[in-house]
């Protein structure tokens, strides 16, 4: 029988019965396993304790905040066993960021840490509308602290529901019933949810596990939030196909290499962020050698980036085998890419050192992945790959170059936006087409290019239209850029027309290896020097309405989301000039 809902899901799973379905480390410093069989016992007996002694029905929500951990699946798949919509929540919103949400969508039963309940602690006006507070970690040694008796641990609620015999309705849950309710933005008064269903979700496990090659040996590091779509679009079908999850235990480099050691980990999911961090470790290793090693092996790194386009990717394979192993990347099968734009510096980076990197797009109101780079295919990491299977993809509009927005359609697609029809019907016309807001177009061989984005394109004075994003890929090519930000600035105050300007920010330690290598003083002056060769010769292969007309260091990373996506809100023209 074809599986439709999360809950068939949940029934499915126990086909894997005692294998190790996600570990985590625990305050012991040891990893603590769970079973696939947990998983589905542990689901089961929250969704008795739900709707048996909570009384919640169909359509009613429970939220989720919390970090990362095993139980977070569990009690997701829990809460939407029975039809209930499960709410998760970023565990990086601030008490008051969470209040509001909570209050929107009206959910009085959570899932939390002990961290992020002493938090909330702080709302009175939550705390008053929350009737019941459930705590993954609350132990022996925390829980004295509490008089609230609306506070309850996991173990307890995992304890009460095992014992509660309960008959359900085999077709309780429908595919088009609303699984999640998920906020994009709008986290202070005026909060926007996604409604995606069962439905949406089946057909990413069913197909996602068709594009990227996810099996029953392989083992997955966890580094994104659970409370992100592409993550946890990505966990079900983990759990679709048997695969193991290893929980990371930091962000800290150190610490990621050694789970994926010590777990064996073969495939990585993450943001460009975190590759970016990954690479940027590994060529910090061979910068950090003797002075005549490190000097052979850059050469080498150099002539092995044009070798691969003559081997097929195989000289990279062969010939940095011992680095990879060195940073504990040996087993790795492949890694995927998503949720923002992929550096193609970093792709040819990861294709020099033998490493695959599959780059791939998604957005969370298509629940949330569109399309992906495939392994038996050509990989083009410039494009963000082919639409997964029965997913749709067209180009509105398209000018002289095929640029245009991306429509998107099929069983990904949102149900709308909570409490939003108007805005639901602004975004998904009569013909089921989600508009995305994003920029592309799609070559001959059918791959789809992400060139912009929809709100950030500036509009020169002659009515021509720019993408930041692809001056800003042209800029971070240099490896003594770190990041860019491109901005319209007003040609003047009588102007609605923008001219372009970019911020940069410098890679600091690259300027220093650099300088130890060659003998040269880094000095602010030099850095200038550099960049600003750079940004001239980036200028004079751009069009005429799109050459930069100047632009401005920043010593800072760019302020980012939880996504790592920069936060362009806070850049203005306007500011440019006032700086």
């Amino acid at each position: 029988m074809p599986l439709k809902t999360i809950r068939d899901l949940v029934n499915y799973i126990g086909i894997f019965g005692n294998k190790v379905a996600t570990c985590m480390k625990n305050d012991d410093d040891e990893y603590q396993n769970f079973t696939y069989e947990d998983y589905q016992l542990n689901a089961k007996a929250i969704a008795n304790y739900l709707e048996k002694e909570k009384k919640l029905k169909k359509g009613d929500m429970v939220a989720i905040y919390a970090e990362n951990r095993p139980e977070w699946m569990m009690a997701y798949y829990g809460i939407v066993y029975n039809g209930l919509w499960a709410v998760p929540l970023d565990a990086r919103l601030s008490d008051w960021e969470a209040k509001n949400l909570l209050l929107d969508c009206k959910a009085d039963i959570i899932f939390t840490s002990y961290t992020l309940y002493e938090n909330l602690t702080n709302q009175p006006d939550l705390m008053k509308h929350l009737k019941e507070i459930i705590i993954f970690d609350l132990m022996k040694s925390n829980k004295h602290k509490i008089t609230d008796h609306r506070v309850k641990s996991f173990k307890e609620i995992l304890d009460t529901g095992r014992k509660i015999d309960s008959k359900m309705k085999s077709d309780i849950v429908n595919e088009d019933d609303v699984a999640s309710l998920i906020y994009t933005s709008g986290t202070t008064g005026n909060p926007k949810g996604v409604l995606l269903t069962h439905k949406n979700f089946a057909h990413q496990f069913l197909n996602l596990s068709k594009a990227v090659p996810l099996t029953f040996e392989d083992t997955l590091l966890s580094l994104l939030p659970l409370h992100h779509t592409f993550e946890f679009s990505v966990e079900l079908t983990c759990f679709y196909v048997g695969t193991s999850i290893t929980y990371a235990e930091s962000f800290k480099a150190n610490r990621m290499m050694a789970n994926i050691k010590e777990t064996h980990v073969t495939i990585l999911i993450a943001v460009p962020l975190i590759f970016e961090k990954i690479y940027e470790g590994i060529m910090k290793q061979l910068k950090n050698l003797p002075i005549g090693l490190k000097q052979l092996l850059m050469g080498l790194y150099y002539l092995t980036e044009g070798l691969n386009k003559l081997t097929n990717k195989k000289a990279g394979k062969l010939i940095f085998g011992f680095l990879r192993k060195k940073a504990n990347l040996a087993n790795i099968k492949f890694a995927v890419s998503g949720a923002a734009p992929l550096n193609h510096k970093v792709a040819r980076g990861f294709e020099t050192l033998g490493l695959t990197l599959l780059n791939g797009y998604g957005l969370t109101e298509a629940s949330p992945v569109v399309s992906v780079n495939r392994m038996d295919r050509k990989v083009k990491n410039e494009s963000v790959g082919i639409p997964i299977d029965l997913v749709e993809v067209k180009i509105d509009s398209p000018d002289e170059l095929g640029n245009g927005e991306v429509f998107v359609r099929g069983p990904n697609v949102m149900k709308g936006y909570y409490k939003r029809p108007k805005e639901t019907k602004e975004v998904i016309d009569d013909y089921g087409w989600l508009h995305t807001g994003d920029i592309g177009k799609i070559d001959s061989e059918g791959y789809l290019y992400i060139t912009g984005r929809k709100k950030n394109i500036i509009v020169t004075p002659s009515g021509k239209n720019v993408y930041p994003e692809e001056i800003e890929e042209m800029i971070n090519e240099c490896p003594f850029i770190l990041e860019s930000l491109v901005i319209g600035v007003p040609e003047s105050e009588h102007s609605k027309g923008e001219n372009i300007y970019t911020y940069v920010v410098p890679n600091y330690e690259y300027f220093e290896t650099y300088g130890s290598i060659n003998g040269i003083k880094i000095t602010d002056e030099y850095i200038e020097k550099v960049i600003g060769e750079h940004i001239r010769n980036v200028s004079l292969n751009l069009a005429d309405y799109k050459k930069i007309r100047g632009w401005k260091i920043c010593k800072e990373e760019f302020p980012k989301t939880s996504t790592k996506k920069i936060k362009r809100y806070l850049f203005t023209g306007k500011d440019f000039l006032e700086t």
